[in-house]
């Protein structure tokens, strides 16, 4: 019985501490903060809890399984998956996850079901049907255990940043103290003790991202000691969009969005009737301050995300919540002569949400309309009207700019998503029924990437997310993939809001403003994409509707059908759990070990980009060892061999010792085997990624500076990057300067002349070009033999002076050829 209870203990409190650590869970030394890092507590958390409940399945001597109104859209969703990834261009980013990006894989779509199942078939009579437990003798100092808690993760964090060798440990040990004691102020409901543990989360997440819109982030001073925004790029600061712990301000906003009218609803419901006026720490008026305080805050961060499309996405989970409390609460009590105290509080809760957004502003047009907006409009007409009034010169014609310019700068974010979706039903069309393969977008856009993408300011970027989760399925996992996808949202809103239909009643609050924050979900995911924590909602949020409301089946997926009830662990059972237990133990140590090779990889790709190539060797090396089947370590480790062969050959001409020389040739030769062998490898097993091709360019174009024989196979690679991406601009290019350089320059005078019709204000195709007209025009001696040739290279450093403005090389050269040399 108490090995039992153990484990029922261990799966309800990892489901606790998941939704707690999740959102809190990033580190500064691995080539992803915050997904990888996320991805992988979750991968561990979803170990001990499969761990906790099959041990529980051999001790009762019964594999017991829930069944639930959304077994059938969830399982075909999870075979159109796993049929997506067999078929898939790239079967290990299908099964992994697009590196960097992590979430989505097979993997980690099996974890989220699994963990669907593990909930609901474990939140229930074992664990709700308990008998109401004492409350604590501390009672009535939880308000203070929960501040307490706040303060204690915050003043823990501090000391981490104290020291960088150990700040990840004493950050983790902080979290795990500060999780026991919120937890020692929890309700005693099993269901609010998760909604409990996942809101003293979204606290922590909320105050930790509200200074770094002032200038002052939590995270820089964890990482670099310093409490500001410095550790930031000036593409990725803070000040312009929060993003607290949660990774991109898309995310963070997504994140809030969900949980807003959870807040609300708490801060609804139970209202008391007479509002004492005596401060005392067991004032339900206190709790109530500050569930609205907390609500205020999350909204406040929500705003400073500037998130347009999201802000929107949580406007429709609110406005959705409040509409069904307006209709099932405040219309039945609503009195003209005497306002309710539900009417009240309705007013009370969107005045809140107005005044926030009216002081705050908006990140789009309806800015206008708030105090920034109103306030900077009257600033613009009293300094016109202080303005003289004369005529004013008529203006040159500015060139026209191929782009249209977003609020932050560069190309407008909706023109690119636009583009971006375009390509992504293109991919569909072109592979309708199973998809390219879960996860792979980023090499199949490549492929149908609409040309107008080059006139745009993330032209060089690589979309791995067609930044609309819809149509990223439909591309990824075909017709079978969305259609199942889509039926898991619409049973599931069906069911919810039949439910919420026919019992309108109070108690009911709690779980439409689950309905509501799944609206908000599956709203934001239409303009862009899921993330781990988004995930995890997604595929909880049914689960905890049903148990909350006792909706749940009595039918189970049973072997055998009936049982004794036996829960004794005999030689047999202690046998198979410990069994399991080094299964589990095994697949943790092996998700550490991915992660100390990433954390290897991340420090030699960044030395690999200072060019300290020597350095970075030894890092990337272990990286291989430690994970040899993670081909992006491969990739970068073949690139770094390449650049060190020719380091030792370009030292090893001022080595005057024949037996030194000896060993630096032997040297580079391995390390040029070792590079060539891995990108042939690699080339092999994955023809459809064009990083890797990309990356065999780039090897064979290095190698060519000891052996010009290697441009060879550097234009067999282009050539297949270009088949691949027929619209890349960039790709285009540097397929012509190899075809230029192997000498084939009609081909790439073609080629460049493409370049500039995919890319007309890309200036370095102009010039190649017109190295390409010169060199058809003069004969080996450099003699000019074709003048029409040489006319056209004049021509064309005209063209690019003309169009990017003074350009000495190209200048020299138009002054060189003109005098016929």
């Amino acid at each position: 019985m108490k090995l039992l209870n153990f484990l029922n203990k261990t799966i309800e409190y990892s489901f606790y501490f998941l939704l707690f650590f999740v959102p809190l869970a990033f580190t500064s030394n691995t080539s992803e903060l915050f997904e990888f890092n996320k991805l992988w507590v979750t991968f561990i958390i979803t170990i001990v809890i499969a761990f906790a409940w099959i041990s529980k399945m051999i001790l009762l001597r019964q594999f017991r399984i829930q069944r639930t109104i959304f077994d059938i859209p969830i399982l075909l969703f999870l075979l159109s998956q796993i049929i997506a990834t067999i078929f898939s261009i790239d079967r290990h980013v299908s099964l992994w996850g697009y590196y960097s990006r992590f979430n989505g894989g097979l993997l980690s779509i099996i974890s989220y079901i699994f963990l669907y199942y593990a909930f609901v078939s474990n939140f229930k009579t074992e664990i709700q049907d308990k008998k109401a437990v004492v409350e604590a003798a501390y009672r009535k100092f939880r308000p203070f255990l929960f501040i307490g808690a706040t303060l204690f993760f915050f003043v823990g964090e501090y000391i981490a940043s104290l020291n960088q060798n150990t700040a990840i440990y004493v950050s983790l040990i902080t979290i795990i103290a500060s999780f026991a004691i919120f937890m020692l102020a929890a309700p005693q409901s099993p269901i609010r003790r998760l909604i409990y543990a996942t809101l003293s989360s979204a606290v922590l997440v909320s105050l930790w991202g509200l200074p770094s819109h002032f200038g002052y982030d939590p995270t820089c001073l964890l990482f670099r000691g310093t409490f500001d925004v410095s550790c930031w790029t000036a593409d990725f600061q803070p000040k312009a969009r929060i993003f607290s712990t949660i990774g991109q301000p898309d995310w963070l906003a997504a994140y809030l969005a969900t949980l807003i009218p959870v807040g609300v609803a708490l801060f609804l419901e139970d209202f008391p009737k007479k509002l004492s006026k005596k401060l005392d720490i067991n004032n339900p008026l206190l709790l109530k301050i500050g569930l609205l305080l907390f609500v205020a805050l999350m909204y406040l961060d929500l705003l400073f995300t500037a998130s347009r499309s999201v802000i929107v996405a949580s406007w429709v989970a609110i406005a959705v919540f409040l509409i069904w409390f307006a209709y099932v609460v405040v219309k039945p009590k609503f009195v003209k002569e005497k306002f309710g105290a539900e009417v009240k509080l309705f007013g009370g809760i969107v005045l809140i949400f107005f005044l926030i957004t009216f002081f705050v502003g908006l990140p789009f047009a309806l800015d206008r309309f708030t105090f920034r907006g109103i306030m900077a409009q009257i600033a613009a007409r009293q300094t016109a009207s202080k303005q003289v009034k004369a005529p004013l010169p008529t203006p040159a014609a500015a060139p026209q700019s191929p782009v249209s310019t977003g609020e932050f700068g560069g190309t407008d974010s909706g023109t690119i998503r636009l583009l971006v979706w375009r390509g992504a039903i293109d991919v569909w069309r072109n592979n309708p029924i199973f998809g390219t393969g879960v996860e792979t977008f980023a090499f199949a856009y490549y492929k149908y990437r609409p040309a107008a993408h080059n006139l745009t300011s993330e032209w060089r970027y690589l979309y791995n997310k067609a930044h609309n989760e819809y149509l990223n399925y439909a591309a990824t996992t075909g017709t079978v993939g969305i259609l199942t996808y889509l039926s898991i949202i619409g049973l599931f809103l069906f069911v919810s809001i039949k439910y919420l239909w026919r019992n309108k009643h109070k108690q009911n609050l709690l779980a439409a403003s689950l309905v509501a924050g799944y609206i908000g979900i599956i709203v934001s995911n239409f303009f862009g994409f899921s993330v781990v924590m988004t995930n995890l909602f997604f595929f909880l949020i049914p689960g905890i509707f049903l148990v909350l409301l006792e909706m749940n089946s009595d039918k189970a997926y049973a072997f055998p059908s009936s049982t004794s009830g036996v829960n004794f662990a005999g030689k047999r059972q202690l046998a198979a759990i410990l069994v399991l237990g080094i299964i589990g133990g095994y697949a943790i140590y092996s998700l550490i070990t991915y992660w100390n090779a990433d954390k290897a990889y991340y420090l030699g790709e960044n030395l690999d980009r200072t060019q300290d190539y020597q350095k970075a060797y030894p890092y990337l090396k272990d990286a291989v060892s430690l994970r040899p089947g993670e081909p992006v370590f491969q990739d970068e480790f073949s690139v770094n061999n390449a650049v060190l062969a020719i380091l030792v050959l370009q030292q090893n001409q001022k080595v005057t010792d024949k037996t030194v020389q000896q060993q630096n040739l032997q040297a580079a030769k391995q390390l040029v085997d070792q590079a060539t062998s891995i990108s042939n490898q690699l080339t092999t097993d994955y023809p459809s990624n064009i990083t890797f091709w990309k990356t065999r360019v780039r090897i064979f174009y290095t190698l060519s500076q000891a052996d010009p024989q290697y441009i060879t196979y550097a234009l067999d690679a282009i050539k297949k990057a270009a088949h691949l991406a027929p619209t890349d601009a960039d790709v285009s290019y540097n397929l012509g300067v190899l075809e230029e350089q192997a000498g084939d320059l009609k081909d790439a005078v073609a080629t460049l002349q493409n370049t500039i019709k995919l890319k007309i204000d890309y200036s370095q195709p102009y010039y190649a070009l017109g190295i390409s007209y010169r060199q058809l025009a003069v004969d080996s001696k450099g003699k000019v033999v074709n003048a029409e040739y040489n006319q056209k290279a004049i021509d064309e450093m005209k063209l690019l002076i003309k169009n990017f403005g003074a350009n000495p090389d190209a200048q020299n050269a138009i002054d060189t050829w003109r005098a016929g040399k």
